[in-house]
């Protein structure tokens, strides 16, 4: 049953995953054992049985297991001790995919809800969940219906995995503000700006530092995904202004129309612009191979000016997660293709990944009952911002705002984050609006304003058909991924990647493009400002 129709895919994965396990990780995996002299049927504190649940999740590096004090929160209020695996933040995709195409899955894993997963799910691997939510009363008042919508993975109304529910999240981008004032530019608002500004920042010595060190701007990307390296949601602040958003198909086209990405009628002028930065070497060179969160890191050290970040907790994620100073950065909106256009907010239901069950686990309703803890206001406030006296003084959840010391921060970035979180929003909002300190949040609440003011909402469903193209045509999905990379490398010419789109991908995939418009017009996106 683990090696049908993925096994090509996962054989490829798992050979990629050992050629790079040794250089690119940017932490060793990290592991939650069970205490000495404790085992699966031990009484808990109140004389229940604790059940021993393993998981593999995405963790930030700086979180140490051992004796984490939100485990043993969790174990305490549910009677499930989780058994934790936490690969390298940089392995962590390929991680998973080797335990599921080797049958060594745990009883629960975080993933996205794409295209593996829809591969996963068609061959029997997840546990469908349908019918067993509506026993976990958190799990269906914290998450809505639309947000399900992204784990309905076979296109019927089956769920086959429980999301960690998100606040509508806007790709915009942080700028170095010190290097906007040593080059003498403002930030820039169209994407001729966007270049000027990341030409001034590679080639006029930005830090001062006599070096020619720096660079324009980062990207993100996920090599190790059946997307292509070119496309990420942090990217998004720039893809938009040509209709084109990485993960969230739902965006028309110019149009107004629905095609699939490499059919949009901009998507030649933007893999171009992508290809003249890197040709110039405005660009961090190195983003074609990021797998994770380098592009932020290399922001975060002073390698690059510009990255592209979520509008609603930049402050948290890179702000205040890297030290940096404040004053020195600047969020603005996403940019505009020229003057003569809005910049543009993709904004389909919320979610950050989703947690997958093994269909074959012993312990599937242990597994919800924890993620229905985690979706409680209880649980989401412990494992977003840690335990009231030691980790924060005090929490009002009405404002979202928290008193606590610098060193109760410091203290609790040890032991959760919300990535480590089971849901990331209680009741459509994040545990903190804006940052941990009122400089933090009257400076997030500025900017974000500025931005809203200026840019256009597009409201999106889900658009799960669209991954069938992954599941019918892999190696067509593989082949246009590898001649995008190579394009905008420079390794080979515009007609090779058009002939390529032409004569092969539209053609096979003529029937789910019709699929897809034919969603579209059931379920019209809507726009505000």
């Amino acid at each position: 049953m683990l090696k049908r129709k993925a096994e090509s895919i996962l054989l490829c994965s798992a050979l990629v995953a050992s050629m790079l396990a040794g250089c690119g990780s940017n932490a060793a995996t990290q592991t939650s054992e069970a205490g000495e002299n404790k085992t699966t049927a031990e009484a808990a504190n109140d004389g229940r049985e604790v059940v021993e649940v393993t998981a593999v999740l995405q963790l930030n590096p700086e979180i140490s297991l051992e004796n984490n004090p939100i485990l043993q929160k969790i174990e305490e209020d549910t009677g499930v001790r989780l058994i934790i695996e936490a690969p390298p933040l940089n392995n962590f995709w390929d991680r998973v995919k080797i335990l599921v195409g080797t049958g060594d899955m745990p009883d629960f894993f975080a993933y996205g809800a794409d295209t593996y997963a829809t591969q996963w799910a068609e061959e029997g691997l997840l546990a469908d969940v349908t019918d067993l939510i509506k026993d976990y009363p958190n799990l269906s008042t914290n998450i809505s219906k639309e947000q399900y919508g992204d784990t309905k993975l076979l296109g019927d109304d089956r769920i086959f995995g429980v999301p960690r529910p998100n606040s509508y999240d806007k790709a915009g981008f942080l700028i170095n503000k010190k290097w906007l004032e040593a080059v003498g530019m403002d930030a820039p608002r169209t994407v001729e700006e966007f270049v000027e500004v990341c030409r001034a920042f590679t080639t006029q010595d930005p830090d001062g530092n006599g070096k020619a060190d720096t660079y324009g701007v980062s990207f993100g990307a996920q090599q190790n995904s059946m997307d292509s390296g070119i496309w990420h949601m942090n990217n998004d602040f720039l893809s938009t202004a040509y209709n084109i958003a990485a993960w969230h198909h739902g965006m028309p086209d110019a149009d107004g129309s629905f095609k699939l990405r490499p059919l949009k009628s901009e998507y030649y002028d933007y893999v171009t612009l992508l290809r003249d930065m890197y040709a110039e070497g405005i660009v961090d060179r190195e983003f074609i191979t990021h797998k994770s969160e380098e592009h932020t890191e290399a922001f975060a050290q002073g390698r690059v000016g510009i990255v592209g970040t979520s509008g609603k907790n930049y402050t948290t994620t890179v702000l205040e997660r890297y030290g940096l100073n404040i004053d020195d950065y600047e969020y603005c909106a996403p940019l505009a293709l020229d003057d003569s256009h809005d910049p543009v907010y993709v904004m389909p239901p919320s979610n950050w990944m989703a947690y997958f069950i093994n269909a074959d686990s012993e312990h599937i309703d242990a597994v919800l009952k924890v993620l229905d803890w985690a979706n409680s206001e209880e649980g989401f406030v412990a494992m977003q911002l840690g335990l009231q006296g030691i980790h924060y003084n005090s929490y009002d959840i009405e404002t979202r705002t928290i008193d606590r010391t610098e060193e109760q921060t410091k203290a609790v970035n040890k032991v959760t984050s919300n990535m480590f979180a089971f849901a990331n929003a209680y009741q459509n909002q994040e545990a903190l609006m804006g940052g941990s300190t009122p400089e933090i949040i009257e400076k997030w609440q500025k900017e974000t304003e500025a931005a809203d003011q200026v840019t256009t909402e597009c409201y999106t469903p889900f658009v799960k058909v669209v991954d069938k193209i992954a599941i019918e045509f892999p190696d067509d999905v593989q082949g246009l991924n590898s001649l995008e990379v190579r394009y905008v490398t420079g390794e080979v010419q515009l007609d090779e990647l058009k002939n390529f789109i032409d004569t092969d991908y539209q053609p096979k995939t003529a029937e789910i493009a019709q699929e897809f418009a034919d969603f579209m017009a059931e379920n019209p996106v809507r726009f505000e400002k």
